[in-house]
């Protein structure tokens, strides 16, 4: 086991092995292969393959500089791109910890918006009927808890 161990870290030592470029030519693959399992489209199951044929010699290379550049251009190209995705990802992860945060406050306090300045309140529940004092604009209005 060994020996297979050390003919394989032989076989890929001056390799350049995954970069950005890779991982992207490898999720083309992934999806192209799922379309084709949904189309049947021959077509489209060869793009599949030529993509991870692609993805494989571009990690199995041994030029590195070449590797190097094609990345460099790849990420330049792609830089608005990749900006915009983060920010829409940060985007829908701050929304859901949101929703999760508002759910898990709903077990404990109820939530109504003021009626003269639309501000959300807070409120323990269990408290039965209370004199509630708005913090923005100070009305002060009773709801049922």
């Amino acid at each position: 086991m060994n020996d297979f161990r050390y003919k394989l870290a032989r076989f890929f030592q001056g390799r350049t092995g995954v970069d950005a470029l890779g991982r992207t030519v490898t999720w083309l693959a992934l999806i192209l292969m799922i379309l084709t399992m949904i189309t049947h489209s021959n077509i489209i199951y060869l793009l599949g393959m030529g993509c991870i044929a692609y993805s494989l010699w571009r990690m199995l290379s041994k030029n590195y500089q070449k590797r190097y550049y094609e990345n460099a251009k790849f990420l330049e190209k792609t830089a608005g791109i990749r900006r915009k995705l983060s920010g829409m990802l940060y985007k829908i992860h701050s929304f859901v910890s949101k929703t999760k945060s508002n759910h898990q406050q709903r077990k404990i306090y109820a939530i109504f918006k003021c009626p003269s300045c639309k501000q959300k309140l807070r409120v323990p529940k269990g408290r039965g009927k209370i004199e509630v004092t708005c913090n923005r604009c100070h009305a002060k209005f009773i709801k049922r808890v």
